[in-house]
């Protein structure tokens, strides 16, 4: 494969399973040295080894993304191991499927907790890491000529429009799509990138819990939410981890140089805008 991305350090936020591993493989694979930046030590380690198998540095580092102090030793600490970071892959969320009138305060706080407050903090540390990162002429002259780092943030689907059985969920998404916008014009005079992407079905732990709670509402039987969600794609399929890895691998590289601020759907044209 391709090295573009040879010589590069990366975060992957929630790689130690679905699509974060299928991430911070694919990383590995074009190049990069991958920080997995994960809530479950031992699902951090496995991956870990399998980067290292790849012939990357690795280093798994258990985190939970809603503690902004441990999201800002995390950044200091990589940098020091490391010596720079240059790719930020904001993965790490959860998900809750629940009917909007019988959701709790606390199942509110725990969502955004996670893919809002943990999301936000974490690209704002690394951020403020890129930017110490680049010479003192070219931050005095307010414009970089080159990429000086890449943040790819994971919204959803769930963003682009309502959600009645996930409502604090895609609250989050539809927030995460802002945040990206944000942070790249904030962002844009050090020439640092900040796109998202947005998933729909991937056949991850995650989605075969949401599977799992439909079925408890309605009755229906295992596989059977997934399939009608898949039904309603107009190819016809779940995305696999590549699908999902390949958009960001890309936002990552040189090729995306002169690509910000934008969300891009990877869902097999369930949303079209």
């Amino acid at each position: 494969m391709e090295q573009r991305l040879a010589g590069k350090v990366a975060i992957v936020t929630g790689a130690g399973q679905g699509i974060g591993q299928g991430v911070a493989l694919r990383l590995a694979r074009e190049g990069a040295d991958l920080v997995i930046a994960e809530f479950n030590p031992q699902t951090a380690a496995l991956v870990a080894q399998q980067v290292a198998a790849l012939g990357r540095r690795a280093l798994a580092y258990p985190i939970d993304v809603g503690d902004v102090s441990a999201l800002r030793q995390m950044v200091t600490s990589v940098t020091q191991q490391f010596g720079h970071i240059d790719i930020l892959v904001n993965n790490a969320g959860i998900t809750q499927t629940k009917p909007m009138l019988e959701l709790a305060e606390t199942d509110w706080d725990m969502i955004h907790t996670v893919n809002q407050r943990g999301l936000f903090f974490c690209l704002q540390a690394v951020a403020l890491q890129m930017v110490r990162q680049i010479p003192e002429n070219v931050k005095t002259a307010g414009r970089a000529e080159r990429s000086y780092g890449k943040i790819v943030n994971l919204s959803s689907i769930s963003g682009r429009r309502g959600r009645p059985l996930a409502t604090h969920y895609a609250a989050t998404k539809a927030a995460i799509i802002s945040i990206t916008q944000s942070a790249a014009l904030a962002l844009a005079p050090y020439n640092i990138n900040v796109n998202a992407v947005s998933p729909s079905v991937v056949p991850t732990p995650m989605w075969k819990q949401i599977d799992l709670d439909r079925g408890r509402l309605f009755g229906s039987q295992p596989g059977e939410a997934q399939a009608a969600f898949i039904e309603n794609i107009p190819l016809k399929r779940a995305a696999t981890l590549e699908d999902i890895a390949g958009a960001i691998a890309f936002f990552c590289s040189a090729d995306a140089d002169y690509i910000t601020g934008q969300t891009l759907n990877v869902d097999g044209g369930f949303e079209m805008d």
